[in-house]
């Protein structure tokens, strides 16, 4: 240990590496954003509300759907930002949400897939279901684990 104590332990690669998973999570959902944007008239002519297609009748109403949903998800996307910055500075709670929502993300491709037959391919889920793995592969190790904890203390203690 050092003169500074835990707070000059060298950041673990697992946790850079998770990191670096979570920024490439965040990318992949504002190039989806993006690809939406791009083409609003065919994603707004397949949204369904009440089971009827309300695109191609109400493009105005469909449109306001597929806005709000947009913005919830760039929203989520600037709060998961936040989130992997919190798991770089050693919170050692932000690795445990962070991880959490991995899990959460990897169980709701689960479910549609063997619920609604959903197909797991490049296209749809396959890339964000693999980054999900390789991040909780990442923050669980043992050294993000101790790095987090041993930051943790070092706050408490100051």
């Amino acid at each position: 240990m050092t003169a500074g104590g835990p707070l000059l332990v060298k950041r673990p690669s697992s946790l850079v590496g998770g990191v670096v998973l979570m920024g490439v999570r965040v990318l992949t959902g504002a190039v989806a954003i993006l690809t939406v944007v791009l083409s609003w008239q065919s994603y707004a002519a397949t949204i369904v509300l009440g089971g009827e297609r309300i695109g191609r009748g109400d493009p105005q109403t469909a449109g306001l759907v597929l806005g709000w949903g947009l913005a919830v998800y760039g929203l989520y996307l600037a709060l998961y930002l936040g989130l992997a910055l919190l798991v770089l500075r050693g919170h050692n709670w932000s690795r445990v949400v962070a991880m959490s929502f991995a899990s959460l993300s990897i169980l709701i491709s689960f479910a549609d897939y063997s619920l609604n037959g959903a197909q797991i391919t490049l296209r749809t889920s396959l890339v964000s279901v693999t980054i999900d793995i390789l991040i909780l592969l990442a923050l669980s190790s043992a050294s993000a684990r101790h790095y987090a904890r041993a930051r943790g203390k070092a706050r408490a203690g100051r």
